[in-house]
């Protein structure tokens, strides 16, 4: 065989992975096994909410591994003859999208106060277009089989409007109140952030340790502290 039939053989038969993947994904996805509506008992019914990535930037390996047991687990309830919804969305991540958008911008050169609230949150809106669309996309290159149909981002209408109803029933059965509480205030934002977005670190500080006379004896209570300017507000 000469070497120009050879190279035609060899590209007709040679199996290439991202080629043939993708168009048996598509063909999967026009088929529309994965938007079936509930229907039926619930015993015939299969659902699982993508816990939904933010859409600070684009998916890691940690993701990869969550959702590819996501897809087995619809896989093989599929194969068990059930109607199976996995429902796929992205979630705004609030301030901690705000944060990487700030961090965008001062890269640029761009001061958010000077840029203004209405182009700040419409550069938000960009970036959410740009890097949830980008999710989406890996998550289909990875043969995710959900309902890209039916989409869901944690500011949708409906969503919010889910969310508000449940709140309000919270607090008028008293599972949600105002109360005095240890919050981590960030001085940036100038608000209140969770655990989540703290980052801890060990420094090395003075540590400060304070008498504090006890009224009417000759006892002290002593009290150690990093932080000795807040002794006057004792």
């Amino acid at each position: 065989m000469d070497a120009d039939r050879r190279a035609k053989l060899e590209q007709t038969t040679r199996y290439d992975p991202g080629e043939v993947e993708g168009r048996v994904y598509e063909r999967w996805r026009e088929g529309g096994h994965f938007t079936p509506e509930p229907a039926g008992t619930a015993a015939e019914n299969y659902s699982i909410a993508i816990p939904p990535p933010n859409v600070t930037g684009s998916l890691h390996m940690g993701h990869g591994l969550n959702n590819t047991i996501q897809d087995t687990l619809v896989r093989k309830h599929r194969m068990m003859g059930e109607r199976v919804k996995w429902i796929i969305g992205t979630d705004h991540a609030g301030i901690a999208t705000q944060s990487v958008v700030e961090k965008e911008l001062r890269a640029a050169g761009i001061d958010r106060h000077e840029l203004g609230r209405e182009a700040f949150v419409e550069r938000v809106w960009e970036w959410r277009e740009r890097y949830g669309g980008r999710i989406i996309e890996q998550l289909q290159r990875l043969g995710a089989s959900g309902d890209f149909a039916n989409e869901r981002f944690t500011l949708d209408e409906g969503y919010v409007a889910a969310v508000h109803k449940v709140f309000v029933a919270l607090h008028e059965k008293g599972l949600i109140y105002r109360d005095n509480y240890m919050v981590n205030w960030d001085p940036g934002s100038h608000s209140a952030i969770s655990d989540l977005e703290v980052e801890n670190r060990e420094v090395e500080d003075t540590l400060y340790s304070i008498d504090y006379p006890v009224e009417g004896s000759e006892r002290v209570l002593t009290v150690a502290t990093v932080r000795p300017e807040t002794m006057l507000a004792d």
